[in-house]
């Protein structure tokens, strides 16, 4: 079983920004061509949690990028909403790491995420601010865009292409659809190869 995640931020910098959420999800490549994903199922799973902003410059002297601010006032009202401060949803970063290991499967394969020069060094900031190991292992990690741009081979195939028939039910930059259609590309990409 693989886990892909993904967080959402308010700065650009893995190493100082801030996060102001996070979704992952487990699944199995091998029921990509025996038992196919339904993308709401994918949404569904993904396991998300939202962070404190003011804990994490308070207390962690994380920071807040003024671009990156501008950049989310022009995004969907849908996404917006997945990152608005909620009291009773924000959480901690210290919390990270148990929500993690709760949520990995039982028997962890590999890790992915859209850009490892991004995701993966947030996690490992996150986990060194809050004094916690990796918790997944380092050679386990891969990125989505190298896997669906080498399932992709001619080049025609955009890394970030949304199904026609998912359009609809797709918010990008929530971390939970963002993760289950990245699953989904995989999906659809490796049944295509499959069917030569």
């Amino acid at each position: 079983m693989n886990t892909i995640y993904d967080f959402e931020t308010m700065s650009q910098d893995p190493v100082n920004g801030v996060v102001v959420s996070f979704a992952m999800l487990n699944f199995d490549p091998k029921r990509f061509t025996s038992n196919p994903y339904t993308y709401n199922e994918l949404v569904d799973n993904a396991k998300f949690m939202k962070f404190d902003v003011v804990d994490q410059v308070k207390n962690y002297g994380r920071t807040i990028c003024k671009e990156t601010v501008e950049w989310w006032g022009k995004q969907s009202k849908e996404a917006q909403k997945a990152i608005a401060p909620n009291p009773s949803l924000d959480r901690p970063i210290s919390e990270l790491y148990s929500f993690y290991k709760e949520n990995m499967p039982d028997y962890p394969g590999l890790t992915y995420t859209r850009r490892n020069t991004f995701d993966p060094v947030f996690m490992t900031s996150l986990m060194k601010a809050t004094g916690n190991p990796e918790p997944y292992a380092w050679w386990d990690v891969r990125d989505t865009i190298s896997y669906i741009e080498g399932l992709a081979i001619t080049g025609d195939i955009k890394n970030n292409f949304v199904p026609e028939d998912l359009a609809e039910h797709f918010i990008a930059h929530d971390p939970r659809h963002d993760i289950a259609m990245d699953t989904m590309r995989l999906q659809i990409l490796v049944d295509a190869v499959t069917s030569f």
